[in-house]
């Protein structure tokens, strides 16, 4: 999709990658990524929403104890 100049740095593309990117436990590459979606964005609830995103994924969750 990145070949496809209507999609090419749209916010939700970026947005997909970064939730991608999480899942495989690549927490800086989503980071990245939400970031960049979040200044890609004109809405200001998609931007709130995808900054929140990249804080809680660059913020270390607690592990649980057994």
């Amino acid at each position: 999709m990145d070949g496809d100049e209507r999609m090419a740095g749209h916010h939700r593309l970026l947005s997909v990658r970064a939730h991608l990117l999480e899942r495989a436990g690549d927490t800086a590459g989503a980071y990245e990524h939400y970031r960049r979606a979040a200044k890609s964005t004109a809405g200001l609830a998609e931007q709130r929403y995808l900054e929140a995103r990249a804080s809680r994924v660059r913020t270390p969750r607690p592990h649980a104890s057994s």
